[in-house]
Parts: structure tokens; sequence; C-alpha cells
């Protein structure tokens, strides 16, 4: 499994591979400080510390993207891939965040299908993660509602910036369960016209 840089793009949004190119609108997108509650860090302080967190998620078991609105062309937000291990045929979604006005919008469900389906159809993925704070109910529901599979809670698994030890909720989507999946998220994607 060979993950490299590509821009994946939709009607909706366009993933583009993260540079310090995108720090600005990020920057923009990024002030609402709920979007942090649950995050292992937050680089909304100050333009340099997005430069910091761009330059930082530079890594060979990472690939991030920043979200771009494909009509207005505005940054939304960032996702990636992390985890990955190529060897293993495995890679983890996460890292997402959406600015307020994207958020309960199509904008998340077009960015998992556009991930999940590179994953599992371009690179050959044999098993897709997802986690979230035990407390972040919405992104439960939201990783829950795509079809993902409820594997456990690592308990204390990370701190917090704020001293808080999270517990993780960990998912997963393996190969033979993608194609209920992405027909699930095709019927989401095709609800939102309706």
């Amino acid at each position: 499994m060979n993950v490299e840089p590509v821009t994946l793009t939709s009607d909706i949004v366009r993933l583009e591979p993260l540079s310090r190119e995108h720090a600005e609108g990020l920057y923009q997108a990024s002030q609402d400080q709920d979007i942090w509650t649950y995050m292992p860090m937050n680089p909304s302080r100050s333009l340099e510390t997005l430069f910091d967190w761009i330059d930082a998620a530079e890594s060979p078991q990472q690939l991030p993207f920043a979200i771009r609105d494909v009509r207005s062309g505005n940054l939304l937000g960032s996702t990636r891939y992390l985890n990955i291990s190529s060897e293993h045929y495995g890679l983890e979604i996460g890292w997402t965040w959406l600015a307020a006005p994207a958020r309960r919008t199509a904008v998340n469900t077009e960015c998992k299908y556009l991930l999940l389906l590179h994953a599992f159809e371009s690179l050959g993925a044999i098993r897709v993660a997802l986690k979230t704070d035990l407390r972040n109910q919405r992104s439960q529901r939201a990783i829950e509602r795509i079809g993902a599979v409820r594997e456990g809670v690592l308990r204390k698994q990370m701190i917090l910036p704020d001293g808080y030890q999270r517990d993780t909720v960990m998912y997963s989507i393996i190969a033979g369960e993608w194609p209920a999946v992405k027909g699930r998220l095709g019927k989401m994607r095709e609800d939102r016209f309706h």
C-alpha cells in the first residue's frame, strides 16, 4: 500500500494535500474554539502555531488534507490519513475539524466518502480506523451513521492540553464491509439533494 499525496474531489469538497499555503485560510476557519474541545492540540491560537501544526503533519505516517469548498473556494477545515501502516494495509482517518458554517452540512459526509473510497479502492486498504473522544457524542453518532464498527474504548489514552485524561472510542471499517458502507454513504449523499 503506497500512500502518496493526492487531491480528492467531489461536487462539494476538494481535499488538497495540506501545505503552508493553506495556513491563512485555515487560520480564519479555525477561530471557533468549540472545534478544539476534544482535540489533542489547538493550532488556532496564532498563525505561527498553525504553521507549526502544518509542519508537524509532514510525516511518512500521515497524509494531511485541507478541505476546500468547491463552490466558494473557501477553506473549511482539515482532515488526514494517519497511523499509516503500509505493510499491514491499514490507516486511520482523523484529525478532522470543520469551521462552524460547514458543520451539519454535507461536507463531513463527502470527506469521509472520498477518503474511504480512495483508501479501499485505490490504495487497497484492508482496514480503516476512526477514533474519537468518549465525551464527543456527536462524533460517535456520525462515525456510527456511516457504518463503522465500534471496537472498544482505550482508557486514559491521551492527555489533552487542558490536562484532561482522554478515553478514546475506537472504530473500524474493514474491506469486506466497504461495499455496504459505500452504499450507506451513497444514500446519505443522495438524500442531501431531496
